[in-house]
């Protein structure tokens, strides 16, 4: 029988599948997608033109938009695009 070669952790982290990672850790792909998981473990998939928008509409106190992103439900992300793509307040 061969020998399984296991990879562990360490390199694990080394390897994102995409092109990068924002600030706060959310992965995004080579065409600007980010893949964004809340903190129940919500996800959803974010276009670059949309994630640019969000940012544009959170700033805050601290002055950092993703802090704030991140700590939106991906649910409510997700309803904050549909009425932002509708034109709905």
């Amino acid at each position: 029988m061969s020998e399984m070669n296991k990879l562990n952790d360490e390199i694990l982290e080394g390897v994102s599948g995409g092109a990068g990672k924002t600030k706060w850790g959310f992965p995004y792909e080579d065409n600007g997608t980010v893949h964004y998981t809340d903190k129940n473990g919500g996800k959803l998939d974010i276009n670059a033109a949309d994630w640019k928008w969000l940012l544009s509409q959170y700033n805050g106190p601290i002055g950092d938009p993703e802090y704030y992103l991140s700590t939106v439900p991906a649910k409510d992300l997700s309803t904050i695009l549909d009425q932002h793509h509708s034109g709905k307040r």
